[in-house]
């Protein structure tokens, strides 16, 4: 079970990559409102669904196995993507009073996919090999 999820979990990786990478290209090319508050929706609900996903049900499989799990690093990740999503809603809503520049958005929302995108390689690359190999000597 818990390889199939975390299988599963890289697809989503790979597929919200994909959409990071057309938002990016957007909001150099046709920066507008509605393209930031589909930003916004999708780094505040998919993004967020997939954390989630992560912070339980995985979690909740490797606690199956390993009741002395630690998940802080899992949840100390999420929670600076949730930060750099707030300080982008934060710039949006000062954009919309006239405080805040088109630039000063880009500049969070491509902090905040910069955020994820290294979150999801350091889930790859050493979260999940290492719950793969753990996985083989808990049981």
């Amino acid at each position: 079970m818990l390889e199939k999820l975390i299988e599963h979990l890289i697809e989503e990786h790979q597929d919200y990559l994909k959409k990071i990478k057309n938002f990016q290209e957007q909001l150099e090319k046709n920066f507008s409102e509605e393209l930031v508050q589909d930003i916004l929706k999708f780094l505040k609900e998919d993004i967020e669904e997939h954390a989630e996903k992560e912070e339980n049900e995985l979690v909740n499989e490797i606690l199956k196995i390993n009741p002395d799990y630690d998940e802080e690093a899992i949840i100390f990740g999420h929670n600076t993507i949730r930060e750099a999503v707030q300080d982008l809603e934060d710039t949006y809503y000062e954009f919309k009073k006239g405080k805040a520049k088109k630039e000063d958005i880009i500049k969070y929302a491509n902090k905040a996919f910069t955020i994820v995108r290294d979150h999801f390689l350091e889930e790859e690359n050493f979260l999940f090999p290492d719950i793969r190999r753990l996985e083989k000597e808990w049981l």
